[in-house]
């Protein structure tokens, strides 16, 4: 790349023959200067699919192309929050989804002409392009039709200019009833969660649906039949404990392998609000077998985490994760056949490949059969501990998956919020000191000039934090003073949420990024991925702030991020669950004190 990068993935993803260069304001001058439509290509290094884009480009013909016909741009999606949302808008309005890796091509004036996701070197399908078709594709068009690309960037600029903006207007009445009946007509009610393939946990839509389950029985019994599901079926791992990341049926059944922090962080912290609800002995041991797991493999010298496994060699996690029934028939002799028919073990392997579909012979532990009660599945753990006890000590031995390098504030901060949550909830006082330890390290490692940085590489701060970092940081600082009572993590509350409405605030709401960060168009969002927003994380610290200080300065800010983006609970509440909780939660303080003003009659 034409900076040497402090992120590893990013660095070897550059590494070869494409002049790749890194987004800034020095390549969008040389592609004005050039008259070259811009290649952005935003990859995950939590995406299989990203790391094998890069055989495609060590193409000759695709690296003649990327030099001398295009800009190349490469960016990690972590890193680049802003680009990230934007590519994902774009791919969305042209192909009506998005995965990693993604491309936008734009012109120099950074107005978007085609968006899309991982492209194989050539493809013999000709509704399903590959990479050398879209550059020959772009590379005609830009030299022989440039009017027609004008004039399509341009609509495609306004529709994503649309897609990024707040969408501001009056919070109209009824949202809780509007929400609900969202989540309750995209719902799945055969297996838990909402959408088909792939399918991921969408934590916060299901903290939604618990806070909405109070008064509707649909919408609880959902929210107990998804967790059901989190926990019977392939997401979570039955030996070690942990969550992979999403699953790529609908079933849940096949999991795309690997564990990562922040995912698991917003998984548990649905578990912990069901046992905030209802004891479980099951659901509290995956929380407590979890915690600990993570700890376990992801902790590093600091105190801080890392992100979690590299997926870039897929065959070890592979080796790592699957079994074989052979394999299991030797470690547990007369009992193999009990064992295998309790967690869906069979001798042609029930995972398949995620990307041909075709059976690997590897098998994920899976209960397949849910038992009819929370008591009945924690004596089915009991019964089978010692299978999996010696299933463990087997895996043990294995190579396990390298850990990324990378070390993110916002998902050890979720992880921080999680465990103080899970002090209350659990008794376990442990916790708090777990969560206080994590938070004092971020506070001086991850803290320059009274800033946050967005990510740590071996001690390097790298990178400027963003509105979700700062929300992540507040939100846990709020928790542990919940926990400890500790008047400091108040006060560090107050402060980084006073730094954050500086940085990021506009037009009511808040921005992804600092105003002059070369975003393709300056980017609010209310949208949820697998933890929430950033506007609605802010919402309800600024609820929580509130409620502990009574300064009304905070509950004025909450509402006008609420107002802000009136449009956009309107229309899908659903979408912007975090928002919308944060927006009902609004509406009920304001309800009772309306209520305590009123005279006693």
């Amino acid at each position: 790349m034409n900076r040497r990068s402090v992120n590893p993935f990013a660095r070897r993803m550059g590494e070869g023959s494409v002049g790749w260069r890194q987004w800034n304001a020095e390549t969008l001058r040389r592609a004005a200067s050039l008259d070259r439509p811009l290649c952005l290509c935003v990859i995950n290094n939590g995406s299989r699919w990203s790391h094998m884009m890069k055989a495609n480009f060590e193409e000759p013909e695709i690296i003649g192309m990327l030099n001398n016909d295009f800009i190349p741009v490469l960016a990690d999606s972590d890193d680049v929050p802003h680009l990230a949302l934007a590519a994902r808008a774009m791919a969305q309005i042209m192909l009506g989804h998005a995965g990693w890796p993604l491309f936008i091509f734009m012109t120099p004036e950074k107005k978007p002409i085609f968006a899309c996701s991982y492209l194989p070197k050539q493809s013999e399908i000709p509704e399903s392009p590959g990479l050398l078709e879209v550059l020959r594709r772009i590379k005609w068009l830009w030299l022989m039709k440039r009017p027609q690309i004008d004039e399509a960037s341009a609509s495609y600029g306004a529709q994503l200019e649309e897609a990024l903006s707040p969408y501001t207007a009056p919070l109209e009445e009824g949202l809780e009833a509007r929400a609900a009946g969202q989540l309750l007509a995209e719902m799945d009610l055969q297996n838990g969660g909402w959408g088909t393939a792939p399918k991921f946990p969408q934590a916060p839509k299901l903290l939604l649906c618990s806070y909405l389950g109070r008064k509707s029985e649909k919408l609880r019994v959902h929210f107990d039949r998804s967790l059901a599901a989190l926990f019977r079926e392939g997401l979570y791992d039955h030996l070690d404990a942990g969550f992979h990341d999403y699953c790529c049926d609908r079933e849940w059944q096949i999991p795309y392998l690997g564990k990562h922090l922040a995912q698991n962080a917003a998984v548990l912290e649905v578990f912990i609000e069901a046992l905030r609800e209802a004891p479980s002995p099951s659901y509290r041991r995956v929380v407590e077998d979890s915690v600990a797991l993570l700890r376990r493999t992801l902790s590093e010298e600091n105190g801080l985490l890392c992100s979690g496994d590299d997926v870039r060699d897929m065959g070890a996690v592979d080796r790592y994760y699957l079994w074989s029934k052979d394999e299991i028939d030797g470690l547990l002799h007369e009992g193999s056949d009990a064992f295998c028919r309790v967690y869906g073990v069979t001798p042609e392997g029930n995972y398949s490949d995620p990307l041909t579909q075709k059976k690997t012979g590897g098998n994920v532990l899976r209960l397949s059969a849910m038992p009819e009660s929370d008591e009945r599945a924690l004596e089915l753990w009991e019964k089978t501990e010692s299978a999996r006890r010696i299933l463990r000590e087997c895996r043990s031995r294995r190579k396990s998956p390298e850990k990324e390098a990378r070390i993110s504030v916002r998902a050890n901060a979720c992880f921080a919020a999680v465990l103080a949550q899970a002090s209350d909830v659990l008794g376990r006082k442990e916790y708090q000191a777990q969560a206080e330890e994590i938070m004092k390290s971020l506070s001086t490692v991850a803290v320059s000039r009274n800033d946050l940085c967005h990510t740590l590489y071996d001690g390097l701060r790298d990178g400027e934090g963003g509105l979700e970092d700062y929300a992540s940081f507040i939100w846990a600082s709020l928790k542990v003073y919940r926990a400890l009572g500790s008047a400091s993590w108040l006060e560090a509350a107050e402060k980084w949420s006073a730094r954050a409405d500086e940085l990021f605030g506009a037009r009511g709401a808040m921005r992804l990024v600092r105003e002059g960060t070369l975003e393709i168009l300056p980017a609010w969002d209310a949208g949820d991925d697998f933890l929430p927003s950033g506007n609605g994380m802010m919402v309800n610290n600024l609820l929580e702030l509130y409620r502990v200080t009574a300064d009304e300065r905070w509950l004025t800010r909450a509402r006008s991020i609420v107002d802000a983006f009136g449009g956009a609970l309107n229309e899908y509440p659903a979408a912007c669950a975090s928002l919308t909780l944060g927006a009902l939660r609004l509406k009920e303080l304001f309800r009772r004190k309306a209520a305590h003003k009123s005279p006693v009659v």
